[in-house]
This record gives structure tokens, sequence and C-alpha cells, in this order.
């Protein structure tokens, strides 16, 4: 049952909202802004005036939940859960010239005392004969959840994340999860494609630890056995990691060895080991695996989601460099924490040969996944592929966990934009899908991208031609942006090269997710649009190094959210097609370190 909730917040009086046991959870659906003078006189505030809602939850950084302009926008539609500790805010920011209008009496008030008497006011005089300032109201409304649970303490329980929003400022004033723009800018939490998340592991199975390792009790050499902790399965993700970094030639594992394939699924029997939804409203903190979806879903076009598998394990031991903090918490505290979302960093050439492994790493991972298309094959079983290898040749699958993505990388299929959780329906025919794929290797992530054609589409020929023409054209448009890069090119300026590929083509250019700096954090200065007129800050210099990522869809550029908050689709239920390279600026031009090879397959 749901019940209304409403709370006000004002300018400089910030609100509070804390679940207890009466109201667990409470869902967003409405923002109303009014503006009074101060005095309770209703005022028309300047044109050029914004009014921000933020929202901090927990530890994790603000955020914008709505933008409004006063005297233009006045109610925006919200549909967003708070199942945590949040702390409520309204900013207020104001263009030059209207700053400066305020700082200077109006002409309907008193001027003040002249300059012969300035000196004899007593200060309550001054403030008595100030002007009333407007006072800026947010009311935001909604419903209590009864369908949360309040946890005591910090551990276990359906606790976890959120959504890839981009940025604390969203031009179009909704929340994280609507239609609006990617930011171009840094924000105080910029996670590029990404978005909020939280602090815990949800579904951890009885065998599985709480930082979402293998961790079966006991340690005895059974039990470092049976969670690939033993001295011998040690030693071998540490060589291979070794080895392929020095070489380039990484472990493949053998799709025929099904033991080893299934090593590191979650326990059968185990709390949270059944096949399930995965649950969430897009911008919330809040996720669940339900046995159904909810009621009233809408789809754009004709996929619809599966059963997704849980989670699947990780060793303890055998890694160069510990994995992320999120693989544990579920939140990405160092890297939204981290003075390199302001900041462009310039990598020594230490931090490039890591880089570059990473990378080595993260194209051979594609190139296996990708031989393993086929018509039939589910995306989870591409998802087991990645996680295999990635984990086998000491490093971790960087999207896991990820702010409670609960799988190792993305699957996105016909009319998905990005970031599709891969689940148990099987690939068809003509399907296009995208592979997303980034390794933590050594300290540092290794990210890229490619759309496949399943199959020959021999069934609608019609459409496997028009899908390999969006997916031309999506690789041609990555491939002028990456030979435009040099020292001195403005970040902003791609997106001029990219959309005029794509429009021309006929095609949308999605403009809600952007590329993004790349290192040892997974998403960090630069933002790198993809659209023209973008405000992106910042010119590349050598020793930078970023992802470019193009999508473009077969008709608008808008997206909408599955319910599962992270799957993004295109708004009219046309295709999607995606290619992404991680890229680092050099002294004459710029290198592709996820640059395809010998072993790379056909995309269609």
């Amino acid at each position: 049952p749901m019940s209304f909730f409403g709370i006000e917040v004002a300018a400089g009086e910030p609100a509070y909202y804390r679940p207890d046991q009466d109201c667990p959870g409470v869902r967003i659906k409405k923002a109303t802004l009014t503006v009074d003078g101060g005095d309770g006189t209703a005022v028309t505030a300047g044109e050029a005036t914004r009014v921000l809602i933020k929202c901090r939850v927990e530890k994790g950084p603000p955020y914008v939940l709505a933008s409004f302009i006063p005297g233009k926008t006045e109610n925006i539609a919200l549909d967003v859960t708070f199942t945590d500790d949040v702390r409520i805010s309204v900013s207020v920011i104001s263009s030059p010239p209207l700053a400066a209008a305020a700082a200077t009496p109006s002409k309907g008030f008193s001027q003040g005392p002249s300059a012969s008497t300035k000196g004899s006011k007593s200060k309550a005089a001054k403030i008595a004969e100030a002007p009333p300032q407007p006072r800026y109201i947010v009311h935001l409304t909604g419903n209590i959840d009864d369908s949360y649970e309040v946890e005591d303490g910090d551990g276990g329980g359906d606790r976890s994340d959120g959504e890839k929003g981009e940025s604390d400022e969203d031009e179009s004033g909704s929340d994280t999860g609507s239609e609006g723009h990617a930011s171009d800018t840094q924000s105080e939490a910029s996670s590029a494609s990404w978005g909020s998340g939280d602090d815990t592991d949800d579904d951890a199975d009885a065998n599985t630890a709480e930082d979402g390792t293998a961790g079966a009790s006991g340690d005895s050499a059974a039990a470092r056995e049976a969670n690939g902790d033993d001295d011998t399965a040690v030693a071998a993700r540490r060589l291979a990691a070794e080895t392929g970094t020095r070489t380039g030639r990484w472990a493949v594992p053998a799709a025929e060895d099904e033991p080893a394939m299934m090593f590191w699924d979650a326990r059968a029997g185990g709390v949270g080991s059944d096949w399930a939804y995965h649950i969430q409203t897009s911008g919330a903190r809040q996720h669940r695996r339900a046995p159904q979806l909810p009621a009233g879903c809408t789809w754009t076009g004709d996929l619809r989601p599966a059963l997704v598998s849980p989670r699947r394990r990780v060793p303890t031991l055998g890694w160069l460099v510990s994995p992320p903090d999120y693989a544990r918490t579920g939140w990405p505290e160092a890297e939204f924490a981290s003075p390199l979302q302001h900041r462009l960093e310039v990598k020594t050439s230490t931090q490039l040969a890591k880089m570059k492994a990473a990378c080595s790493l993260g194209r051979a991972v594609m190139d296996a996944v990708a031989a393993a298309i086929a018509p039939g094959v589910t995306t989870d079983a591409l998802d087991r592929i990645c996680h295999v290898m990635s984990v086998m040749n000491g490093a971790y699958p960087s999207p896991r966990n990820y702010m409670g993505f609960p799988k190792s990388l993305c699957t996105s299929v016909n009319e998905v934009v990005c970031h599709g959780i891969p689940d148990a329906r099987p690939l068809e025919d003509g399907d296009i899908v995208n592979l997303d794929i980034t390794v933590y290797l050594n300290g540092y992530h290794g990210d890229l991208n490619e759309t496949y054609l399943v199959g020959t589409g021999a069934g609608d020929k019609p459409r496997a031609e028009s899908g390999k023409k969006l997916m031309a054209t999506a690789l041609e448009s990555l491939e002028l942006a990456i030979a435009s890069c040099r020292p001195g090119m403005r970040f902003r300026d791609l997106g001029e090269l990219i959309q005029g590929v794509g429009n021309n083509a006929g095609f949308g250019v999605v403009k809600d997710f952007c590329g993004h700096g790349i290192g040892s954090l997974f998403h960090c200065a630069p933002n790198v649009p993809h659209y023209a007129r973008n405000k992106a800050v910042g010119v590349m210099k050598a020793g930078m190094t970023f992802t470019i990522e193009p999508m473009l869809n077969e008709g608008t550029h808008k997206c909408k959210h599955w319910p599962d908050g992270w799957t993004a689709v295109t708004a009219d239920g046309g295709r999607s097609a995606q290619y992404e390279h991680t890229l680092a600026i050099t002294a004459s031009g710029v290198e592709v370190l996820t640059a395809r090879t010998a072993n790379s397959m056909p995309f269609y």
C-alpha cells in the first residue's frame, strides 16, 4: 500500500528524509517551485535564474534531482525512490547581471541612509531598511512505499545502488533517469556514462563473503580451493597477468571445460541464488531482485527483459593490485572523491604502460566474447566468458558491482542504447548486440565496446542491411573523431564531427551519455560529449587517456530506461549501435590502446 508523502525545502533551509518503520521508502513523483518576496508576496524571478534541487544520499556526492527556470518551469514530473538518509537542498544560480542587480537596491525600495548619515545607523535599522529577498520554495510530493524494509546497521539486506546519471547539473530539468543531456563539464561526482550507486552488495549468497568474493567458510585447503584461493590458482592468475603484461598474450578459457567455465557462478541453494529480474528506480540507490516485473511497465520496442542470474563470484587472492573499492561495497568512494573529477590527468610513462596492458587484455576479452556470438546463445553466457577470462588473467571485470551493476559486462541488443544487463534471452538471427567490456588490471582500467550482427540476418535481409548501415555509420563517426585527436584539440569539437556523420546518414546521435577520462579510475575528467554545440572543457595534451564512444540511433536521439534502472533504450524503439576505444594522446597524435588485432572478429 502507498500513501501520500510531501516535504518542503527552501533555499538555505535544507530538509531531510530518514527512513523508519512507518516510512521505509518514498517515491517522489513531482517537484513544484514557488517564489515569494520574502514577506509572502508572490514575485517573478528573472529568467536567467536557475533553481537546482540537490540531493545527497548518505555518504554519496550531491546530485541534481531537478532544475527549474522560475517563470518558465514551475512543475517537474519525477520518479525517484529514496530508501536511505537523504539531505535535500535548494541552490539558486543567477547570471552575473542578475547577481549584480541583487547587490543594488531596486527603485521600489528605500535607498538607505545618505553618505552623511551612513555611519549613524544601527545594524538593526540597516537590516530593517533592506528590501526583503525572494524566497525559493520547493515542494516534493509522492508516496510512501511500504514495499521496502528498514535495515538495522550496515549489513546485508536488499539495499544497493542507483543508475547511470551524468552530472550535478542536468540542463533538461529532470531526474538522472530522464532524457536530459549528459553534462558537458565536470561535476562534483562526474560518472561519465554511469551514475549514482550504493554501498552494499545485495545478493550475496550463503557461500559468498560480504565483499562479493567467493567466501566459503573456514580456512582449510578445501575451502581455499573452493574459493579459487588455493596456492595453485593464485599463482596461475598472477603468472597469467605478468605474462600477458609482458608479451600481450593472454590466457583464454576453454569453452568445452564446463567445470572451469561455471566455477565462478553463484552456488546453487544459497540466498539470492535464483534467477530473477533486476529492479531499480533510475537515480535511486536501492535495488532488488524480484520473480516478476512491476505492473504497468511500458516498452518502446519488441525487446523485453529476461531473468538475470546472480552476480558471479570473484576470488579474494591472486590480484596484482586489489580490485576497486566498489567491488566490495558497490559504491566507488575513491572515484567520486578524486580530484581527477575536476582535473585532467597527464599520465607518466609508467602509468601509460599499465594502461596499455589493461587495454590489451580488454581487447583480448572482447575478441573471445565476440567469437561466441551466435543465434541461440544467451547474453548471460557471454557474461560468463567475460568474467572467467578476466579473472583467470588476474583482472577484475570493472562493471561488476559498479554502483550495484549486477553483471561483468554490458550487452545491449537492438533498441538498447547502452548498459544492457546480460540475461537469459537467447540471441536471434538478425539481432545486433553491443558488448561493452572493461577490465581492471594492476590498478588501471581498459575500456572498449563494439556492436556485432548476430548470424547473417538472412530471414529479413532488408532489416539486416539497415542494421549494417547503422553499425558502419557509428564506427565511421568514431574513426573520424579519433583521427582528429592530437595535442591542442578541444574535447568539445569531437561532438561536431560525430554528429555531422550521424545526421548526414539520417541517424540520431545520443546526447544522454558521453565518453570519459579513464585510468586508475573507471570514470573521471574529461567528459567527451558526442553531439554538436556542447560545452565540454579542456584541450588534449600528450599523456591524457580517455574514451570516445558515440551511440547512433535509427530514429530519435532520445532515450528511456527500463525498470532495472540501467538499460537505456531508444524512445521510439529504433535500433542503436555504438563503438568505443580507449585512447592515449601522444606528442604527434593519438594511440588507440584498444585497437583491433588479427584475432578480432568481423562485425558482420
